[in-house]
């Protein structure tokens, strides 16, 4: 029995496309389609620590509880998911691949990510750590990056556990890096990441202050003799997406107003658009701030020169020396 050929061309069509559909994302995307119960609508923040979403941050609508997202990626990378309480979720991304998300939004973190290896990976880090002291997250994840050097989840266990902390260990974090660039030749976020850590310590106590000059975002030049301009300058590391820090932000500046001059904050923005930043400022009423943005988050200058590594991280300066470190804001 002969078909016409426009019957067949429609059938090598249809076929085409079904093939297409099922291979998911192409080659240069990565996609997330998920699912959280007790969570109707809403949005959620996704951001990449290594600088590789395009405008800085996206937004993700949820509808009905379910949630898509579609990304360029041309090489392996972290994305990381802000929920709206502020929580955050990383999910590794790899070209052309897709994962599923499930999970209960009053139980984040039993949240799984599926789909590839090393999100499946992460997954059982998260199983490990449930119950897990602060000590034995960060020995589990030590153990995970020296047993998995090769995995995009031991870079972001190092930064997480190592870096952006209260308390970094650059020793450990530097040993740890070295083992996995050398699994990893090519992942410019573990070269960063290294240069970042290299030779770098948190000031101590008593250190002074060292020499450096940038700009806020008014154009205005903010030095090492800014800090040392009033009796007492508290620096503050912030970002508009994590409440912690604009929480924070908001009750310094309020001290500052009523101080009579003789505090003053210093705002270091890891958002990646300035604008957004004057915004947010104007928003929490704290823009009698000396904020600078460099729009390189983690990776900026200001904010890296005085060893900062968390959220909020803060540095309380008195007369041009460091008094403090990680401060509640009752202590200073």
């Amino acid at each position: 029995m002969k078909f016409p050929i426009f019957r067949i061309s429609f059938l090598f069509l249809s076929v085409l496309f079904l093939f297409l559909v099922s291979c998911g994302t192409d080659s240069r995307h990565f996609s997330i389609d998920g699912r959280l119960l007790n969570l109707n609508q809403g949005e959620f923040y996704v951001y990449s620590p290594d600088g590789r979403v395009s405008h800085g941050i996206d937004t993700i609508k949820v509808q009905a509880g379910r949630f898509s997202y579609t990304v360029e990626c041309d090489n392996p990378m972290t994305l990381m998911i802000v929920f709206p309480n502020f929580t955050e979720q990383p999910v590794f991304a790899q070209p052309g691949k897709s994962v599923d998300i499930k999970g209960d939004a009053s139980h984040l973190k039993e949240m799984t990510v599926k789909g590839t290896k090393d999100n499946e990976l992460m997954n059982t880090f998260r199983e490990q750590i449930l119950s897990a002291s602060p000590a034995e997250m960060k020995k589990c994840a030590v153990r995970l990056a020296e047993d998995h050097p090769e995995s995009t989840v031991a870079t972001y266990l190092v930064r997480r556990y190592l870096v952006a902390t209260s308390q970094p260990d650059y020793a450990t974090a530097n040993r740890l890096l070295k083992k996995i660039a050398e699994k990893q030749p090519n992942n410019m976020a573990v070269q960063r990441l290294r240069g970042l850590c290299a030779g770098k310590k948190t000031l101590s106590v008593g250190a002074a202050v060292p020499n450096f000059t940038v700009y806020d975002i008014n154009g205005r030049t903010v030095s090492n003799a800014t800090l040392s301009a009033v009796p007492t300058v508290v620096v503050i590391a912030w970002a508009s997406w994590n409440y912690n820090s604009t929480s924070r932000l908001r009750q310094l500046c309020q001290k500052a107003k009523s101080s009579g001059g003789t505090f003053a904050v210093v705002g270091i923005c890891l958002d990646p658009d300035k604008e957004a930043c004057r915004r947010m400022l104007k928003q929490f009423d704290a823009e009698n701030a000396v904020t600078v943005c460099d729009g390189k988050m983690v990776d900026g200058y200001l904010y890296n020169l005085l060893g900062m590594s968390s959220l909020p991280g803060n540095i309380v300066i008195r007369n041009g020396r460091v008094a403090a470190c990680n401060q509640n804001v009752n202590d200073i």
